[in-house]
């Protein structure tokens, strides 16, 4: 089985310690999220999973042969900056394929790349300059460009942030799809706690650096737990749908 294993990985940025011998395992098939607050080391940790920053520890992914995977095999969303390129839309998804292009892109190439378009409700924007685009099809065009290459390990920072309502759904819908349908390892950071929940089957909560509870969302969201790490008296309940909702009620500076 795919798996991606980190065992007490610790990075220092300048003299702070940012993340504090974390241990976590993540398999194939399976949607992960990243919790915690503002600071907690969230985007730290995943950009030492693709090696953009130095660590202590061990970060080791396998195949489902066994194999070891290398870093072609992981794909990266990183958050939403603010962006002047000249290209196209298609041509920021053929980026993707980066490790596979040449100087002639290939019709099979084209293809997937249109198809990871059209699988966001893009294609009508494939000629279109990628600076031209407001943030949250700028946003939806790098999902695309992640996804494209079908990766065996999928990491996602924020990759809702710059989307309203539906297109949050509809990104997450994709990206659970994506996970169980190519047995990809897909971890995202992730704000809304609700929203984990109902996508998510695993969760890494993280504060200070630390891993502070890790596991399924009915162990992890547990509105004790919650409050004391967001400092905000949070309510967990059930909706008439079944999904598991997160609610802040007040500051906990507040009674």
């Amino acid at each position: 089985m795919t798996s991606l294993s980190i065992e007490n990985l610790s990075v220092t940025v300048g003299r702070k310690p940012v993340l504090k011998k974390v241990d976590a395992t993540f398999h194939g098939g399976e949607f992960s999220a990243i919790l915690g607050p503002n600071g907690a080391g969230k985007t730290t940790l995943l950009k030492a999973m693709m090696g953009i920053l130095p660590y202590k520890g061990s970060v080791l992914s396998r195949g489902k042969d066994g194999q070891v995977l290398s870093l072609k095999s992981f794909s990266y969303l990183c958050q939403l900056n603010k962006f002047s390129s000249q290209l196209t839309a298609i041509e920021m998804v053929l980026l993707g394929l980066v490790h596979q292009l040449s100087w002639n892109i290939t019709s099979e190439q084209e293809q997937k790349a249109e198809t990871a378009l059209k699988d966001l409700g893009l294609t009508h924007l494939a000629a279109r300059q990628f600076s031209q685009l407001s943030g949250g099809q700028q946003q939806l065009v790098l999902l695309a460009q992640a996804l494209v290459s079908e990766p065996e390990v999928l990491l996602l920072d924020e990759p809702t942030s710059a989307l309203d309502l539906k297109h949050q759904v509809q990104v997450l819908d994709l990206a659970r799809k994506h996970t169980r349908t190519n047995n990809t390892i897909t971890i995202a950071v992730l704000h809304d706690l609700s929203l984990a929940a109902r996508y998510c089957e695993y969760l890494l909560l993280l504060d200070d650096g630390v891993v502070q509870h890790s596991g399924k969302p009915d162990d992890v969201l547990d509105s004790e737990k919650l409050s004391r790490i967001y400092q905000v008296h949070v309510d967990v309940g059930c909706c008439s749908h079944g999904h598991t909702h997160v609610t802040p009620v007040r500051p906990l500076d507040t009674e």
